[in-house]
């Protein structure tokens, strides 16, 4: 992809590499004068992909809360700008397209194994990690920039089948959630009922898994 080895390993310091703050502290990303670390919206984009293709290596120096600190940074525009980067004018849609494509192993091979040792009652945790798996599509605004377009549309449908058909539940809660605030943003109402359906019918021995997954068929998440 052209990224520089060096630039990566800087980001995943920057990013990753920070002391959990005592429960009534803030998060690094809230202070002041906190260092930036500087790269080009393409750099970002690459640096993403390479994040989310290899986070379960990448990540595995960090605890959770550090990779939920991270994570949240990444996802979230609340403290700085990282997923505006992609939806630049200068990140080429095909650059884009990787990342989305390389999206789906975040969970498959980080956030789902790392919180599979908890079965948790879906939305009532608070903890950092939890915290980014099941919010991810509802406050990422990079999609939400470009749900206009044909490319994203399909793009994002891929991420969500990909992650359902994962054997982690918290993956799979984390794509209803985002099924149930984007799904009529997708452009496709007739295949994304029947892949709904499909799932609820596969579901067993998880009423409220069955539950959530009717709920996000409609729309009808918080």
């Amino acid at each position: 992809m052209g990224l520089d080895r060096a630039v990566y390993n800087e980001a995943l310091r920057f990013l990753f590499d920070r002391p959990v703050p005592e429960k009534s502290g803030q998060e690094w990303y809230w202070h002041m004068y906190e260092p930036e670390f500087e790269a080009t919206p393409l750099q970002w984009t690459h640096i993403q992909t390479v994040l989310f293709a290899n986070a379960g290596v990448d990540l595995a120096p960090y605890n959770d809360d550090q990779v939920g600190m991270g994570l949240n940074h990444v996802m979230s525009n609340n403290a700085g700008d990282i997923p505006h980067m992609v939806n630049d004018p200068f990140v080429p849609l095909a650059d884009a397209m990787r990342m989305m494509r390389a999206l789906p192993t975040l969970w498959s091979d980080c956030i789902g194994p790392r919180l599979d040792t908890v079965h948790r009652k879906i939305g009532s945790c608070s903890d950092r990690l939890y915290f980014v798996s099941y919010m991810w599509f509802d406050v990422w605004p990079t999609f939400w920039n470009a749900k206009h377009i044909p490319e994203w549309q399909d793009a994002m449908w891929q991420v969500f089948c990909e992650m359902l058909a994962m054997p982690w539940r918290e993956a799979q809660i984390s794509a209803l959630h985002g099924i149930g605030h984007e799904g009529n943003r997708l452009n496709r109402p007739k295949e994304l009922q029947a892949h709904m359906d499909a799932f609820i019918r596969q579901v067993k021995n998880d009423d409220e898994l069955k539950t959530y997954a009717q709920a996000a068929a409609r729309g009808m998440v918080q």
